[in-house]
């Protein structure tokens, strides 16, 4: 029905009214606290890592990150929480090596599609992962360890090895540098790395391939036995260590990561933002070296670099899963 040209101008003081009350709500949702999910507990790498990231982009933006830790089944509650958010540009969640790349080869069944369910936004950091051992156990370098390992299985056993969880890079690199090795392990997965280096510690658990920030202070202090890292070259902060490569186990570099994603369908200028955020941060020289002096570096990286690299690591990974036919359930 045709509408006079009073009714028309009083609709439009109502649309004017109601705009007028919208603006305030768009404004409080560009302002509201941004929300990071962590597939694993507070204290080992990842969540190191992203609160030195977050805490300053946080400070640089203005917009408060609240980190929400979700341990468990891999990374993937964690996946799947950032997954039932709206896609607003106000949730992201903190990928790592397990839930954007080891986990689609190792379970029969995912609840998610990490290449189609997730687009990357930015990288935040990297750790090298270190062999360990637990004080008794009687290995004080890498050979002994061989050795001990190679006399336990001639006797039908075999040394437990810890782990961040099922399909954790610190499950998936120690399975595949033990091969290399010679020797096999009795994987023990834990619900990340602070749980299972405690446990270590405790004496229940025999060895870990574990990311640096979870226990560069333990093995610094004495309380584990520090035999190789898994990376190019040795960590200023444990000098004394060999690389794997030296000991003569080439091709055994494994690095724990860790970057930013956002759900698909996030908009654009919000991926943006937050990229542009990220990367400032991680230019900082003090972020820079906080994040060094727990033994990470920076992924300083475009989107696109951010979601090539994540590429590589299927590339790489996910063939020595399928061969050494790691599987979780």
């Amino acid at each position: 029905m045709p509408i006079s040209r009073r009714q028309f101008h009083h609709r439009l003081v109502q649309w004017g009214a109601a705009a007028s009350l919208a603006s305030p709500w768009l404004a409080r949702a560009a302002d509201a606290p941004l929300r990071w999910v962590v597939p694993y507990p507070a204290g080992g790498a990842a969540d190191q890592i992203t609160r030195i990231v977050a805490q300053d982009v946080g400070q640089s933006t203005g917009q408060p990150i609240v980190i929400e830790n979700k341990a468990g089944a891999a990374g993937m509650i964690a996946a799947e929480t950032a997954l039932r958010a709206p896609a607003d540009g106000l949730t992201f969640f903190v990928g790592s090596n397990a839930p954007l790349v080891i986990n689609s080869a190792i379970y029969a069944k995912m609840s998610y599609d990490p290449v189609k369910d997730f687009v990357p936004v930015a990288g935040l950091g990297k750790a090298p992962l270190l062999l360990v051992t637990r004080k008794d156990l009687g290995a004080s370098d890498l050979r002994a360890l061989i050795t001990l390992a190679q006399q336990a299985q001639r006797q039908g056993k075999t040394l437990s090895m810890g782990s961040a969880g099922s399909g954790n890079i610190t499950h998936l690199a120690g399975e595949y540098a033990a091969e290399r090795m010679g020797f096999q392990v009795t994987h023990v997965p834990f619900s990340g790395s602070a749980p299972a280096i405690t446990s270590m510690m405790g004496g229940n658990v025999d060895i870990m391939f574990d990311a640096l920030p979870s226990c560069m202070q333990q093995a610094i202090g004495g309380r584990i036995v520090p035999l190789a890292i898994l990376d190019k070259q040795r960590f200023a902060a444990l000098p004394q260590v060999p690389t794997l490569a030296e000991l003569g186990f080439g091709d055994t570099e494994a690095s724990a990561w860790f970057g930013v994603v956002a759900r698909s369908g996030t908009p654009a200028d919000a991926v943006a933002r937050m990229a542009r955020a990220i990367n400032q941060s991680l230019a900082k020289p003090d972020v820079q070296e906080r994040l060094r002096r727990i033994g990470a570096q920076p992924i300083a990286a475009s989107t696109a670099e951010w979601g090539q690299f994540v590429a590589s690591e299927r590339e790489r990974w996910i063939p020595v899963a399928q061969k050494l036919g790691i599987r979780a359930e």
